[in-house]
């Protein structure tokens, strides 16, 4: 019988167009100093404004 189920990569790959497509590009200015920590200490700077944001909006719909 035919299997129609994706193989992990492929869902992999769904699932990461998917992200690509539901996500908006911003640009935000940060001192060098900012920078320098960012870099020093391996920060994801996307998804840290992305938590941030997350808890400002639980926070104010509570």
């Amino acid at each position: 019988m035919f299997d129609c189920r994706p193989t992990q990569f492929e869902a992999f790959i769904c699932i990461t167009c998917i992200r690509y497509t539901v996500a908006t590009r911003k640009s935000i200015s940060i001192r060098d100093d900012q920078e320098e920590w960012i870099q020093e200490n391996h920060l994801n700077l996307s998804s840290f404004v992305q938590a941030k944001l997350d808890e400002l909006i639980e926070e104010q719909d509570t």
